[in-house]
């Protein structure tokens, strides 16, 4: 069995930390209702509005484990009774008051973009050996000499995407908005998004004195 070393494994877990620390998710605009008095809510469900149901289910996931790290009794609005296809808002409205849910934080994709680039690089040289040739001005004269082949490399692709999300906090027993904010996340590929939107809606809570 190969064994690792101490200094490997430190270095392997360097990477990794500044390999998870590319992506930054920051809030860039916040909304709070005039009208409704946040309340502190009893169960909050989360529901994302994603295009892919795999995808939606592992996000509302995420960030309800980092919500209940928080102290919310959240749940994820695919986990309820009629929650777990596409919904009017009736048949959502419906579905929440009958799982006893009193609140539910909504995440929309209102924006983003970005993608790969090929990138072609340089050429360079490979040694491939050492050859046997004449020296010109001696006819018994070997002359060594060092054997190189062009190469050019495989390029790579590179990406930069970035998302916007607008989350917004509704109190189902009003049936208004009570807040909203919205998040911009760089290089998504890098970072536990769904961990930082987490953070983000409990710092909101705790604001507006929910939790």
């Amino acid at each position: 069995m190969r064994k690792i070393s101490s200094r490997s494994l430190a270095v392997a877990l360097l990477a990794l930390a500044l390999l998870t620390g590319c992506g930054t998710t920051k809030v860039v605009d916040t909304w709070t209702s005039d009208e409704v008095s946040p309340v502190e809510p009893q169960r909050l469900a989360v529901l994302a509005a994603w295009p892919e149901d795999l995808q939606r289910r592992v996000i509302e996931r995420d960030i309800v484990s980092g919500l209940r790290k928080d102290g919310v009794n959240a749940v994820a609005a695919s986990e309820l009774p009629g929650m777990s296809s596409r919904l009017t808002r009736s048949e959502a409205e419906k579905a929440l008051r009958n799982a006893d849910v009193d609140a539910v934080v909504l995440v929309f994709v209102i924006g983003g973009g970005g993608g790969g680039k090929y990138v072609r690089s340089d050429y360079w040289l490979q040694y491939a050996g050492t050859g046997v040739g004449y020296g010109w001005y001696h006819p018994y004269y070997t002359d060594f000499y060092d054997v190189y082949v062009v190469r050019e490399g495989p390029g790579y692709t590179e990406s930069t995407t970035e998302i916007f999300l607008e989350t917004s906090y509704v109190d189902v027993r009003q049936l208004s908005r009570v807040w909203s904010i919205v998040t911009k996340s760089d290089d998504i590929e890098y970072q536990d998004m769904a961990a930082k939107i987490a953070g983000k809606v409990s710092s909101q809570m705790k604001k507006h004195d929910q939790l």
